[in-house]
């Protein structure tokens, strides 16, 4: 199908405002009466508060209000309420906020903070799951097992299990026996961070009206304002929460974070804003990290390749609380079968109490910790069979007809992760590897790629559409900015379904809880397809109240007319016609009267085929999949052993190519990303839980010094469920790296 506007590449609209220096972050954000915060930390991962002595602090010079967590009384979480806002009687992790200074000026507060006082008593630390799953482990929550959790979730009390995932296909474990052969192997995906360039804050203020007003550089504004209002007993309508222009995300913004302690702070200075923005060290301490999982794998097949059974366990150190860790570790479970079917799954998953930084979401969402593991499994199954790796997948691929793990049967409008596979094929294995010399050995790797949705049942994006008198169209909707790209994506799929040009289009820059519409999450690689939809059915609503008015004005039933983005005019005689302006606001009469109603809409789309899983996890989990390979040349250096990467190829099916250039520049990055990932970044922890390389001169990014020459190209099978065909494709580029 040709469109107008879809498929072709259109500068982001606030491109210019970033490079200039005049986008508005969070740190640039002054206001009357503003204090600032210092939170101070502990320096061991796990222990008991004996006392806290801040008269000393107090007596500092520009302080106002010194704070500690004594007393506290609010537990907050989306998923198990396991935070506290502030320390109460114990630390579980290093960057957990122990005592708070609130000074006229950052120095004044930080200057306090370094003299507040607090006696500990150590208790064990333990980094790694496997550490805090023994036998005799102190527990880091006593109280695991009778938070408030979701009823899907079973957090194993006394034990430091948060949560546990079981999910079964067909015979389960009991498969293997159908198998003739049968491989094990164990593989760890180390923890890391998203480390945005712009690190987390908040403005939080108590007004004088009883409501809060809170700035935040998270993305889930409407999450915040509800947890707020939980917290203190208000109305949702009085906490009011802005998102200002954010620096990056990749995953680690999409919870709440910081806001609850900034909130906590600012409750005992009422009347003035009080900010916080993390250090680049407090930003990999005290929020959120990612990754620490373990994969235990078993692949049973038969002689010809066949793929039988499979079992995984997953191990997440899920960090000192696992609210943002629990889903991560259900995504990796039920996506450790990649893509490919297997007809007897056995798939557990454990969240793990860690006296870590909790870990929450980096793009990708939990599938390339477990794919690392099933596409290292296939290679070593292929040299067992003594098959060729790239036969052993193609007839195992999830295709038309075929089920997956969780008992979905896969449509060919999901597109062909056989078809990636075969182009990525070519690009990089069509000739020779180049043969070892004396300075290097060369390899070439493979994998192939699926993403599944992971969001909420009641996950939904809205959307808010009005026409001008000009012509023009205002949007507003939910969706956070991050960098992807989205307001592009906004103004050209409201513009394909309104039939205007994209300049016709102002998508609306602030996000803000009291005018935005509502959003549960921008998170999942879901907006394009989800919030495609809702623009869509926006604007078909919005063209018939269009449509309704003009009938009034034409004399004639709205079924005979038709609309071409400029007029609404007669099917049969398009000379009888009015004007889209002249109806924004109803028409008006020669005669002054107005007739028709104001041409705004607002709509909504959730996820579809979401179903609640059986007691074995069978159960669709909705909307849709999109497939792909990826493929890498490397070369390592003999004398050092260091890995050069030169060369990586992505294709991915995304059904529809919406902005070529912005997506292109979306696989740039994730992959480059997901390449940092795989050869230079880890948070390293010591005995006492204290990541050693908290700051980007010791937590190793890639620069484009080592980014590698990329081939990316993309097959388009369209999906009947996102707008005009397209499918998400924000987080699958960093999946396949890895392995």
């Amino acid at each position: 199908m040709s469109h107008t506007y879809i498929g072709k590449s259109y500068i982001r609209p606030d491109a210019i405002s970033k490079v200039t220096g005049k986008a508005i972050y969070l740190d640039d954000i002054r206001l009357p009466g503003m204090v600032h915060a210092a939170v101070l930390r502990p320096p061991i991962g796990h222990a008991k508060i004996l006392n806290i002595e801040t008269r000393e602090a107090e007596n500092m010079p520009g302080v106002i209000q010194v704070v500690t967590g004594k007393g506290c009384k609010i537990h907050y979480g989306d998923n198990i309420r396991d935070l506290t806002p502030m320390a109460v009687d114990k630390v579980r992790y290093i960057g957990e906020p122990v005592a708070a200074v609130v000074a006229d000026t950052p120095q004044h507060a930080r200057a306090a903070m370094l003299k507040i006082m607090v006696d500990y008593d150590p208790l064990p630390v333990y980094t790694d799951a496997r550490q805090a799953m023994a036998e005799y482990a102190v527990l880091i929550h006593a109280e695991n097992g009778k938070y408030w959790t979701l009823p899907t979730l079973s957090p194993q009390a006394g034990t430091n299990v948060a949560n546990l995932y079981h999910l079964r296909k067909g015979k389960g474990e009991e498969g293997f026996a159908e198998a003739d052969v049968v491989i094990e192997g164990e593989f760890n995906y180390p923890f890391g961070s998203c480390s945005a360039l712009e690190p987390h804050g908040s403005i939080v203020w108590f007004k004088e009206d009883c409501t809060i007003e809170v700035w935040s550089t998270s993305i889930c504004p409407f999450i915040i304002r509800d947890d707020l209002a939980h917290a203190y007993g208000i109305p949702q309508a009085d906490v009011r929460v802005h998102i200002p222009d954010l620096g990056g995300c990749f995953g680690y913004k999409s919870d709440i974070t910081v806001e609850q302690t900034i909130a906590y702070i600012a409750s005992f200075v009422p009347g003035r804003p009080v900010k916080w923005v993390a250090t680049r060290q407090e930003d990999y301490t005290s929020t959120l990290i990612a990754h620490g999982i373990r994969t235990r794998m078993k692949i049973g097949a038969k002689k010809d390749g066949s793929l039988v059974a499979i079992k995984a366990t997953i191990l997440h150190s899920g960090g000192a609380y696992a609210d943002t860790a629990v889903n991560v570790t259900i995504a990796s479970t039920h996506n450790s079968t990649g893509p490919y079917e297997f007809p007897h799954c056995d798939l557990t998953g454990y969240t793990v109490y860690t006296n870590t930084p909790a870990v929450g979401a980096y793009r990708g969402y939990g599938h390339q910790e477990s794919q690392l593991a099933t596409e290292r499994m296939m290679d070593l199954l292929a040299r067992e069979l003594g098959m060729d790796p790239f036969k052993l997948r193609e007839i195992n691929y999830l295709c038309e007809g075929k089920v997956n793990a969780v008992g979905e049967t896969m449509w060919k409008s999901n597109g062909s992760v056989s078809a990636c596979a075969e182009n990525t094929r070519k690009i990089i294995f069509s000739t020779p590897r180049p043969a070892e010399d004396e300075n290097y050995y060369y390899g070439r790797g493979f994998a192939a790629v699926m993403k599944s949705p992971k969001g909420a049942p009641f996950s939904t994006k809205g959307c808010y559409m009005k026409m001008n008198t000009d012509g023009s169209v205002s949007v507003n909707m939910g969706g956070a900015e991050v960098g992807q790209g989205l307001r592009t994506i906004i103004r050209q799929v409201a513009a394909e379904a309104l039939k205007i040009a994209p300049e016709k289009i102002r998508v609306y820059n602030e996000l803000d809880t009291q005018f935005s519409p509502y959003e549960w999450q921008t998170i999942g690689s879901m907006f394009t397809m989800q919030g495609g939809r809702a623009i869509i059915r926006a604007a078909e609503k919005l063209i018939k109240i269009l449509k309704q008015t003009a009938a009034q004005v034409l004399k004639t039933d709205e079924d005979y007319l038709d609309y071409d983005g400029e007029y609404v005019f007669l099917r049969n005689d398009p000379s009888l016609r009015v004007a889209i302006g002249d109806l924004a606001r109803g028409y008006i009469t020669s005669d002054g009267i107005t007739i028709g109603d104001l041409a705004h809409a607002v709509s909504d789309a959730r996820l579809p085929r979401y179903s609640n899983p059986d007691k074995n996890g069978q159960g669709s989990i909705g909307v849709t999949y999109t497939f792909g390979a990826q493929a890498v040349e490397i070369r390592i250096e003999k004398r050092t052993g260091k890995v050069l990467v030169d060369h990586i190829a992505s294709t991915f099916d995304v059904g529809q190519v919406i902005n070529p250039l912005q997506i292109r520049g979306s696989v740039l990055g994730g992959v480059t990303m997901a390449m940092g990932a795989a050869v230079y970044e880890e948070l390293k922890f010591d005995q006492n839980g204290c990541i050693t390389n908290p700051q980007l001169f010791d937590y190793h990014i890639p620069t484009l010094k080592e980014a590698p020459r990329q081939t990316i190209e993309f097959i388009e099978t369209p999906d009947p469920i996102g707008p005009f065909g397209a499918r998400g494709i924000g987080e699958h580029s960093v999946i396949g790296i890895a392995p």
